[in-house]
C-alpha cells in the first residue's frame, strides 16, 4: 500500500495545495514557516489513525466504541502530533468561521477529513485498505535513544512536553528483534551503518539502549548524537518497524550530523525505499538535497519513484505555493540554492574586494 496523493484546502498555512506523492523517496524543501513539518506531520497522523482504525488498535488502554472510531482517532493523532491549543486552530487563520478539507488517497482506498474553524471533525472513508496496513514511522529531528528510559511510562503520565511522534518512536523502538537471520536487503542495509558505528551492533538492555562495540558497551547517551540518530534507525530495522509497506517520516535527517554522514543518510533513504519503504523527508541541507538528486539523474528507475517539493510563499498569492519536480534542478523555487548562490556572490564580492583594496582598485 503506497500513499499517493494528498490534497488539503485551508490547513495550517496553506491555502490550497495537491500533492503527487511517489512511491519511493519524497523531498519537501522550503523555507522555515512553508509548512514542510506540516505536511509529514499529516500524513503521518492520518495514516497512523486509519492503521489503528482497520487494525482496532486504540490509544487509550481501555478501548471503547468512540475511542476506536475513525473520528476520534483522527482528532486524537492531529492533537497530540501538532499539539495545537484546539483543532481549529489547525485551519488556515482569517476572519470568519472556516473549514478545512483532507483527501488522503493510497492506492487502493482514501480518506476525507473536515475541520471546522469551531473544532469539529468530520471522516469518512472508502477502498479497501490491506489488512493490517503497516506502521508509520516518524522521526523527529533530534535522537530519542538517550532519553528512551522512562520516556513511555512518563508520557503516559502527562510529565513531559513532547509530541506523540516522540512517544509513538519510543513504543516502535521497544519492540524486540526479528527472530532469525537477516535477510539480504536487511543484511545491506544494516552493514553500513553498523560499520559506521564502529563495527557495533545496538542493543536495550534494562530499559535503556547500548551500542555493543568489540572493546566493550557504550550508554547510548555517551555516543556522539549524530551517530545515535543512525543507531536508532539500525534498531528499527533490526526489530521490523521499517520494513515493507512501512512508511518513514524523516524531519531534517541532517540536523546533528556530520556532513561527512551525507553519503551515508542518502544510502540509507534509497536502501528503505528499496525495501518497499514510503519515505517522506523534510530538509534544509543543500548537500542532502544535491546528493539525493544526483543519484536520480544517474539512475532512471529510482527516478520513477521519487518527487521533490519545493514549498514557499509567492508576492501576491495566498497561502503556500507548491511545486514538484522528479529532480531538484526542475525546481524555480529553491530556498536552499538560493541560499548558496546568495553565499557564492558574498564570497566573489569579499574576494575582489581584498584583491583590489578597499576602493576595489586592481592596480
Amino acid at each position: 500500500m503506497k500513499i499517493i496523493r494528498l490534497t488539503v484546502h485551508q490547513f495550517t498555512v496553506f491555502k490550497h495545495a495537491i500533492f503527487e506523492l511517489a512511491p519511493g523517496v519524497n523531498v519537501f524543501i522550503g523555507e522555515n514557516g512553508t509548512g514542510k513539518s506540516h505536511i509529514l506531520k499529516l500524513l503521518y497522523s492520518l495514516s497512523e489513525a486509519m492503521r489503528r482504525f482497520v487494525q482496532k488498535d486504540p490509544l487509550e488502554a481501555v478501548a471503547t466504541e468512540e475511542s476506536q472510531s475513525l473520528e476520534y482517532l483522527v482528532s486524537a493523532m492531529l492533537l497530540g502530533v501538532f499539539r495545537p491549543d484546539s483543532l481549529g486552530r489547525l485551519v488556515r487563520r482569517a476572519k470568519g468561521r472556516r473549514k478545512a478539507t483532507i483527501l488522503l488517497e493510497w492506492d487502493s482506498g482514501w480518506l476525507h477529513v473536515t475541520l471546522s474553524s469551531l473544532g469539529k471533525v468530520k471522516a469518512e472513508w472508502a477502498g479497501s485498505l490491506p489488512l493490517p496496513p503497516e506502521r508509520a514511522v516518524f522521526l523527529p529531528p533530534r535522537e530519542v535513544l538517550s532519553i528512551f528510559p522512562g520516556f513511555v511510562a512518563s508520557f503516559l503520565r502527562r510529565e513531559l512536553e513532547f509530541d506523540r511522534t516522540y512517544y509513538d518512536l519510543c513504543v516502535s523502538l521497544d519492540a524486540k528483534p526479528l527472530r532469525g537471520a537477516r535477510d539480504a536487503k536487511r543484511t545491506a542495509l544494516l552493514e553500513p551503518i553498523e560499520r559506521e558505528l564502529g563495527n557495533a551492533r545496538v542493543v536495550i538492555e534494562n530499559g535503556r539502549f547500548y551500542v555493543k562495540l568489540p572493546d566493550g558497551d557504550m550508554e547510548a547517551p555517551l555516543v556522539a548524537e549524530g551517530l545515535r540518530k543512525l543507531a536508532m534507525i539500525d534498531y528499527l530495522i533490526v526489530n521490523g518497524s521499517l520494513a515493507a509497506n512501512a512508511f518513514m517520516f524523516w524531519d531534517e535527517p541532517e540536523a546533528n550530523m556530520n556532513p561527512k554522514l551525507t553519503l551515508l543518510t542518502r544510502d540509507i533513504i534509497f536502501g528503505l525505499a528499496g525495501a518497499d519503504v514510503q519515505v517522506f523527508i523534510a530538509t534544509h541541507d543543500y548537500l542532502l538535497t544535491s546528493e539525493l538528486s544526483l543519484t536520480l539523474e544517474t539512475n532512471r528507475e529510482l527516478r520513477e519513484s521519487a518527487a521533490f517539493f519545493a514549498l514557499g510563499r509567492i508576492d501576491g498569492q495566498e497561502g503556500i505555493a507548491v511545486e514538484q519536480g522528479k529532480l531538484l534542478g526542475e525546481l524555480q523555487n529553491n530556498a536552499i540554492l538560493e541560499a548558496f548562490v546568495s553565499l557564492h556572490d558574498r564570497e566573489q564580492a569579499a574576494f575582489y574586494k581584498t584583491e583590489g583594496g578597499a576602493d576595489g582598485d586592481h592596480r
